[in-house]
């Protein structure tokens, strides 16, 4: 519904909801609006846009004023000009030199547009630009008759960027983005009163002693510079709107490059749905690795054919020392990997494709596996991370995708988070779960071992004993089918499977599931009665890896699905089932195909589908035996059976569990390649390397964890001789095609990605309806998308189910926890994780000088009567060890862990990673192994000397203490 008002005598129309400000601007009328940005709600606090309306006594602020049809607005009266003067007067006085100072450069980033007559500076105003503009428009020149305020000293703490008091003008921008404005964080706020007053942490601490978590928000969008990078970037000549290559969020970025074709800015993109104007701390500062020095940009081939028995190389070689390749012409490196490949097709050959990759470089991969080598031995990291989530969502639901939205975060009345640290793995999702919490009163449930942020937000947390999830879940159904909590009519005409499952979950009453989980009875019947009946809308189930990382992951994971079906959480707005996908398209990468069991968009290997696939692919024959998932193929690699791989854009002697066990195997395939945009461990025993294009140096498609289909699009020319996946897998398809006298060509020559996703979404059903145009013009889309009038799927699941009409319940009993547990030599249970600084195994942001400032070193968390127990201090460089390797790191103590519980995050940093130490014990459905539980004891490092630098204490000498 329009709004009709009038601005200085002019009619506007305004939708409903927009304020007076919205009007003013919409006019083409030009007020002051220091405080107002485009991304976040109006707070009316630097009084520039103070307007006069007929009728309204005084002189309200427009940006907090609701437009009303009727209004009559006056922006240029002679009174509240000159009341507007004065504001923008004592404005000014908060500045260097009384606001006179010239322009110190540019900010760092933002998209606030107040005026269309006012000049943008890569989509901000350069400092004290807006506050320059008023006052000339006001007439104001030379120096405020206001005393200055007192200046404050720079807080420079945080190695990323600056909190600059001189240049603050206590707008509040800054702290509403940090609270409630968007990240819902609250590391900063105004401290003190009067003429005292400014911008601080808690207790006036420095900012890196504060709970920020560097995620730059309030930086994009502060009109002054006060708060600025270290070294702030030169002038750019475009920006260009893609998606983050990090988590699976799938943020929209504005990648700001200069005139040496180098990206020297990181922007959010407001109108990106998914992630609304937000960042974290990797997606703002994350990009640098693009430009690092260690990129590999030339096909590199070992020489020599000695792999076996090399001593690893801590850490990797950077690119620029060869030590055991020799550089190549694309030719002879392509010429003799078709050689060679050409010897292995059929099950001697696998391929492992990479999550953060494109849409379009999984669907040739998968497609040069199936068509030029013959195997169906495909698989991708969602084997180590979601697989159990996708086993049990299949066979419940017939489809292993994110059910619901991001929007149903908000919209939901109680959101349950389980083996997730959303703060570290998700953070921008993480927001909007708080700002469900703070805003509307959503009600959060909190089940981890560990303490997380987010418990900081929860209604009730529960600490079950890690490996007892099944146990839990089945006592929280007993609870709501005990007290009539069911949703009845969802589970008799929607579901089947339900008498036998609830003879199970009958066996489960809080009181016997509190003596195997730890967690009160009461507890558990309290957070049954919130997730079945929410104080409004309906009920979010949000999980991780701390759920299917387990030998009875894929019990866990329908644990889960049970507790929605019975609840009747999902098929409706702001409910649904949510597995957070790790990687920005592992998504993308199930639904390219990349699978060993089913072809593009999870048509399996049926006959109907490979004649399909078949046809379209020039009637040249696809194998139809299930292949390898990557646990297997280590395996098979080990046993010889295994002959040759070819590796993009991942790196299993770094993701693998018992990486001593799987070096050892892939050390005895016959002929590896690895291509990627790094050397690292796995990349170190291949036989060739193959330089890859990052994200920023192609064009293509995401799909996130929320089945939004969005596009990648080039923003720099490639590093070096590097070249996109898809492009280099065409030539070699092409090559050995012409080898082996196949008519492949056809098959692999395309002059775009959109050409590629054009094939793709010709055969998938799923996404039919999405191409590059509607991209473009709308945005993202959620598949399914049929077809091309379809608007895409915001929920799913609202009248059936892939599978049918009706899902199915599975029922699990507990079983043993994990496959090891602690003993007299291994006391510990270690715990495995994410850290904000840091993507998985660190090969990336091991390369961003900011992240790794603010996590240089692995820790290792304990708690602190475990600390005490073992002689370890806070801060102390130990030793852990398992019955499969070792590892070192920073000891931290923290009552986030429960005592007899060690945590340690994925990524490697020096000699050091978690999986020298976590079990290769495989869930039987899924194959993912159990990397959240194995026994570990602690080794104390004695340092030599006096020095207890990190460097020292790796010299010591450890002892089991």
């Amino acid at each position: 519904m329009a709004i009709s008002l009038t601005i200085n005598d002019r009619p506007i129309e305004v939708p409903d909801g927009a304020s007076v400000l919205d009007a003013v601007n919409a006019s083409g009328t030009y007020v002051p609006q220091l405080c107002k940005d485009a991304d976040m709600k109006a707070i009316g606090a630097c009084r520039t846009c103070l307007v006069q309306v007929e009728g309204v006594r005084g002189f309200p602020a427009s940006c907090s004023l609701p437009a009303r049809d009727g209004m009559s607005v006056t922006t240029d009266g002679d009174e509240v000009r000159r009341i507007r003067s004065g504001v923008l007067e004592l404005t000014r006085a908060m500045l260097p030199g009384h606001g006179s100072s010239p322009l110190v450069g540019e900010d760092s980033g933002g998209g606030y547009h107040p005026h269309p007559d006012l000049p943008p500076s890569r989509g901000k105003e350069p400092d004290y630009h807006q506050l320059t503009v008023a006052a000339e428009h006001h007439g104001l020149d030379g120096e405020s008759r206001w005393a200055a305020r007192t200046r404050e000293a720079v807080d420079d703490s945080n190695p990323v960027f600056n909190l600059d008091m001189d240049s603050c003008i206590m707008c509040g921008r800054c702290a509403q983005a940090c609270q409630q404005g968007a990240q819902f964080i609250g590391a900063i706020d105004f401290l003190g009163s009067g003429r005292s007053s400014r911008i601080g942490t808690f207790m006036d601490r420095p900012l890196i002693e504060s709970v920020c978590t560097t995620c730059g928000q309030c930086l994009s969008v502060c009109p002054t510079g006060a708060i600025q990078v270290k070294t702030p970037p030169k002038e750019t000549v475009r920006s260009v709107s893609t998606t983050c290559p990090y988590c699976g969020v799938g943020c929209g970025i504005k990648l700001q490059v200069n005139g040496d074709d180098r990206i020297v800015e990181s922007l959010d993109a407001p109108e990106n749905r998914s992630s609304v104007g937000m960042l974290c701390v990797k997606g703002r500062f994350g990009y640098t690795f693009v430009h690092h020095s260690d990129r590999l940009t030339t096909p590199l081939i070992r020489v020599g054919s000695k792999r076996s028995g090399e001593t690893p190389l801590n850490p990797p070689l950077p690119r620029g020392d060869l030590g055991r390749f020799r550089e190549a012409t694309w030719d002879e490196a392509l010429d003799y990997v078709a050689d060679r490949l050409a010897e292995y097709r059929g099950d001697a050959f696998a391929t492992l494709c990479s999550a953060k990759a494109t849409n379009e470089d999984g669907y040739i991969q998968q497609k040069f596996a199936r068509l030029v080598m013959q195997s169906n031995n495909i698989d991708h990291c969602t084997r180590l991370c979601h697989a159990p989530s996708v086993e049990a969502m299949l066979t419940s639901l017939g489809s292993g995708a994110t059910s619901n939205s991001y929007t149903d975060y908000e919209d939901a009345g109680c959101l349950l988070i389980t083996g997730s640290d959303a703060s570290s793995n998700h953070p921008v999702a993480a927001s909007r779960m708080r700002r469900a919490v703070v805003e509307r009163g959503a009600k959060l449930i909190v089940i981890n071992p560990r303490r997380i942020d987010m418990c900081d937000y929860a209604e009730l947390w529960l600490r079950p004993y890690p490996g007892t999830d099944v146990a839990l879940l089945n006592s929280m159904a007993n609870v709501i089918l005990a007290e009539g909590l069911a949703d009845a009519g969802f589970v008799e005409n929607r579901t089947e499977g339900f008498e036998e499952w609830r003879r199970v979950v009958e066996k489960y009453p809080p009181e016997e599931a509190e003596k195997v989980t730890g967690v009160p009875a009461e507890d558990i019947r309290q957070a049954a009665r919130i997730y079945a009946k929410p104080p409004f809308s309906g009920s979010c189930l949000i999980w991780g890896m701390g759920i299917t990382q387990h030998t009875n992951g894929t019990a866990n994971a329908h644990g889960l699905l049970n507790l929605a079906l019975v609840a009747g959480q999902m098929g409706r707005p702001g409910s649904g089932i949510s597995p957070l996908r790790g990687q920005n398209n592992v998504q993308g990468c199930g639904d390219a195909g990349c699978l060993p069991n089913s072809l593009p968009g999870y048509q399996g290997l049926r006959d109907e589908s490979v004649d399909k696939f078949q046809q379209a692919w020039g009637n040249h024959p696809i194998p139809r035996k299930e292949g390898l998932v990557i646990t297997e193929m280590v395996e098979a690699a080990r046993e010889g059976k295994l002959k040759a791989m070819y590796v993009t854009g991942e790196n299993p002697l770094l993701s693998e569990p018992d990486l001593k066990h799987a070096r050892e195997a892939l050390e005895k395939l016959e002929f590896l390649v690895v291509q990627d945009i790094f050397m690292h461990e796995t990349a170190e025993i291949a036989d060739v390397i193959l330089p890859a294009t990052s994200f920023a140096e192609k064009d293509g498609t995401f799909t996130n964890s929320e089945r939004r289909v969005q596009r990648v699009r080039k923003a720099v020319e490639p590093i070096g001789e590097s070249r996109p996946d898809w492009e280099i897998i065409c030539d070699l398809g092409r090559r050995i095609g012409r080898r082996l006298e196949l008519p492949l060509e056809d098959e692999f020559s395309f002059d775009h990605p959109s050409e590629i996703w054009g094939e793709m979404a010709r055969l998938t059903p799923l996404v039919a309806g999405i191409s590059y145009d509607r991209l473009d013009r709308e945005g993202g889309i959620q598949w399914p998308c049929p077809t091309p009038d379809h608007p895409g799927t915001p929920y799913l699941y609202a009248e059936s189910f892939p599978r049918g009409p009706r899902a199915k319940f599975v029922a699990f009993d507990q079983g043993p926890v994990a496959a090891e547990t602690p003993n007299k030599r291994f006391p510990l249970i270690l715990n495995t994780g994410r850290t904000l600084y840091h993507w998985h195994g660190g090969t990336i942001t091991r390369r961003v000088e900011g992240l790794m400032a603010r996590a240089p070193e692995l820790e290792i968390s304990i708690n602190p009567q475990d600390g005490q127990r073992f002689g370890v201090s806070d801060g102390e460089w130990i030793r852990l060890r398992s019955r499969r390797g070792e590892m070192e790191g920073r000891a931290v103590l923290t009552e986030q862990m429960r005592q007899g519980e060690i945590f340690v995050p994925f990524v490697r940093l020096a000699e050091s990673a978690a999986n020298f130490l976590t079990n290769a014990a495989f869930d039987p459905d899924s194959k993912i192994p159990e990397y959240k539980v194995c026994a570990v004891r602690v080794e104390k490092l004695e340092p030599e000397g006096a020095s207890t630098s990190p460097a020292t204490l790796r010299k010591g000498k450890g002892r089991v203490v």
